[in-house]
């Protein structure tokens, strides 16, 4: 069967068949998502009027993509800037734009939980996120919801997610993810016996290109830095991993739950433990389906090398489309333990 990737792109209350290309990303370690969209060099105008004259920065945007017909919801969000050549490329956020251009906040608390900051930041939201107590205090000055949620990642390390369409904001920690879907990859073969055992499986090689590196777990040298401030806001800091010239430095907060430094020291570890396996890193390339997204899990499935096997968190994911392909580029994170 030959594949036809086609797209359909909705800008306010504007359907456009066919769009030149799109390329967008997202990912677990940033706030929001962006998408860049080039229309058609000889779309100027629409319904008889001017395309500029009838897209605005702030109008709402659903980009849906894929094969012979079977679209699916890739992006939504909202324009945030439109150029001014031909072709026509407009810039997007996602759901986040909303609260970037919200109405700035000046508030103060002596002691709250995260839970009822986000509720204040995002009212008519419902909120997921841990047991989390900013108990020396929090003061918010003249900012937007979308600056003070940045800033709480800047320095807790908290990662968030927003969806518009539940109306539900999620917060987590790096590397705590749940209910993630598991997506399959199959890398090819040549050997004949393999190749019926992937479809006596109603499995097929999918995978567009592949920039996997194989790491052993010696060879991986990471440091972690672990700080938290316990209730009464005496700092904690405590360091486990390698001590090389050469190792990959990374700092990690805790909340004030955290009590002791040998309890910190066990958090830290823990972390430290899923970030060092035998396994891949890097990233690997596949078409437009399945629908992979920042946060899912990636099966890669290698008869050839078995023991190389294994299921990944998928840490980005950037989404490349025009007439002649579809493809989905993830980068890998941690490996899965099943």
């Amino acid at each position: 069967m030959y594949y036809v990737a086609k797209a359909e792109l909705k800008i306010g209350k504007i359907n456009f068949k066919g769009i030149t290309e799109a390329e967008f990303e997202s990912s677990v370690d940033t706030i929001g998502g962006t998408a860049k969209i080039t229309l058609p060099k000889r779309l100027t105008t629409k319904d008889g009027k001017a395309l500029l004259d009838l897209i605005h920065t702030g109008d709402r945007v659903e980009l849906k993509i894929g094969y012979n017909g079977d679209l699916k919801t890739e992006f939504t969000g909202y324009v945030s800037h439109i150029g001014d050549s031909t072709p026509l490329v407009l810039e997007c956020d996602d759901a986040w734009y909303t609260f970037k251009k919200a109405a700035h906040i000046t508030k103060s608390y002596k002691s709250v939980s995260l839970k009822d900051l986000l509720k204040d930041l995002f009212p008519g939201y419902a909120v997921e996120c841990p047991d989390f107590t900013f108990s020396g205090g929090y003061i918010i000055k003249d900012v937007t919801p979308y600056t003070v949620v940045k800033k709480i990642k800047e320095e807790v390390g908290f990662c968030a997610k927003l969806d518009e369409e539940n109306k539900k904001i999620s917060c987590f920690w790096p590397f705590d993810f749940k209910g993630f879907t598991c997506h399959t990859y199959v890398f090819g073969t040549r050997n004949g016996t393999l190749l019926k055992e992937l479809r006596d499986k109603r499995l097929a090689p999918n995978i567009a290109a592949c920039n996997l590196k194989f790491v052993r777990k010696e060879d991986r040298k990471l440091q972690i830095t672990g700080k938290a401030k316990q209730k009464k806001g005496k700092p904690l800091t405590a360091v486990v991993g390698s001590k090389e010239a050469d190792a990959e430095k990374r700092t990690m907060n805790f909340g004030s739950d955290v009590t002791s430094e040998a309890e910190l020291k066990k958090r830290i570890q823990t972390e430290l433990d899923k970030k060092s396996f035998d396994g891949y890193e890097g990233s690997i390339t596949g078409f437009g389906f399945p629908q992979t997204k920042p946060g899912d899990s990636l099966k890669l499935i290698d008869k050839e090398n078995p023991d190389r096997e294994g299921e990944y968190l998928i840490k980005k994911v950037k989404v490349k489309f025009s007439p002649s392909g579809f493809r989905r580029e993830n980068e890998l994170s941690y490996k899965i333990d099943n």
